[in-house]
């Protein structure tokens, strides 16, 4: 099998621990497990609502000093994979900051960190963001961007004591707002056979889902809940041979759709997807519903919660795709995405909890008494 290429945002992960969402403004309720793009605060949130004033809030019912860490759903898989020994490549957007060791961040700089795991990564220079029609063919083939007149986006990190959490993305000041205008660097897809999706700008995924398509290139999607609409989910969905997400986020997709059930899903292709990917990382389970009508269960696998919940669905996602890479089903691949979360929820931060191959096999025996790839 190839590599597997991993599309979506960087970021870097802001955490505010606060002591009760639901003692937020009324107005921050609909966002539990959601993002809010900064670009859209005052739509979303209603008049008055802008960056300036939503982080007064957060600060003054802060519990404890911001901290910081590496962030981006996509970056997150791709190391998660990386780490397991598995074949990976990243297409994403950094900021001239992309290799500044921010307070937090164990491994130094961002690029260096994912280039020392063996992430791959085809890299160019972007000078001005708003130039990207003169860009070289050298620059648009390649991967990853580095664009020096943003900066990486901050995705902000919201929890409670309770675990209840969201997130804030700035889609304004930060790089991934580029992927808007980005076109497909199709060379990157040559030697891959996987595309996984997750949070980016919603032009560029659908546009990538679809030259993936047009190769042969399995295609995986995170559906996430940032920038969602019904244009990307009516051609994301029949092009997808799976789909991975929570019940909030498969939800908002069947409400975009007029659907009244998952099982509807199934409706909107002739062929894919095959399979529906249902994760509840409260409690370590995932339930797997497949086009034949067949459904099934894999965990739980009990979190001991002693870390935080952010980025378990990433990691649930990387031992997924890394198992599907070394041949395993999905119910046994969704093994390895459980095991990851379990990981993940002992700490904060998220590329922090991703496991070696040595520890995802002491947690296989320990949880279901073999070897993984047995």
């Amino acid at each position: 099998m190839g590599s597997i290429l991993v599309v979506g945002s960087s970021g870097k992960d802001e955490h505010f621990k606060i002591g009760s969402f639901y003692r937020l403004p009324s107005v921050f309720h609909p966002f539990l497990k959601k993002t809010i793009p900064v670009s859209r605060m005052s739509e979303l949130l209603g008049p008055g609502w802008d960056k300036s004033k939503v982080y007064g809030l957060l600060e003054s019912n802060s519990l404890s000093p911001v901290k910081y860490s590496y962030g981006g759903r996509a970056p997150h898989v791709a190391y998660g994979v990386a780490r397991l020994g598995g074949r990976v490549r990243l297409v994403t957007t950094f900021g001239r900051d992309y290799d500044h060791p921010y307070p937090g961040f164990f491994d130094g700089g961002y690029y260096s960190h994912l280039a020392k795991s063996n992430v791959g990564m085809r890299t160019a220079i972007v000078e001005d963001s708003g130039k990207i029609g003169f860009l070289g063919s050298e620059a648009l083939n390649a991967g990853v961007w580095i664009v020096m007149d943003k900066t990486t986006s901050t995705i902000t990190c919201v929890k409670d004591v309770e675990n209840n959490e969201f997130f804030i993305i700035d889609d304004v000041e930060g790089a991934s707002g580029v992927e808007k205008l980005r076109p497909v660097p199709e060379p990157e897809l040559e030697s891959a056979s996987i595309l996984f999706v997750t949070s980016s700008e919603t032009p560029f995924m659908k546009s990538f889902i679809l030259a993936a398509r047009k190769r042969g290139v399995d295609v995986i999607v995170d559906i996430a809940s940032y920038g969602v609409t019904e244009d990307y989910v009516e051609t994301m969905v029949p092009n997808s041979k799976i789909i991975l997400g929570n019940y909030n986020e498969i939800k908002q997709a069947t409400d975009l759709l007029g659907l009244k059930n998952i099982r509807e899903v199934f409706t909107l292709g002739s062929e894919y997807p095959e399979a529906i990917v249902l994760e509840d990382k409260m409690t370590g389970l995932v339930e797997i519903h497949h086009r034949d009508g067949r459904s099934s269960r894999v965990g739980p696998i009990p979190p001991e919660k002693t870390g935080s919940s952010i980025g378990c669905c990433d990691g649930i996602a990387a031992g997924i795709l890394f198992g599907l890479q070394k041949g395993l089903t999905l119910e046994e691949s969704c093994r390895i995405g459980l095991l990851e979360a379990f990981s993940i929820w002992g700490v904060e931060g998220v590329q922090e909890g991703m496991l070696s191959i040595s520890e995802l096999a002491d947690l296989h025996r320990k949880f279901f008494g073999r070897e993984p790839f047995t």
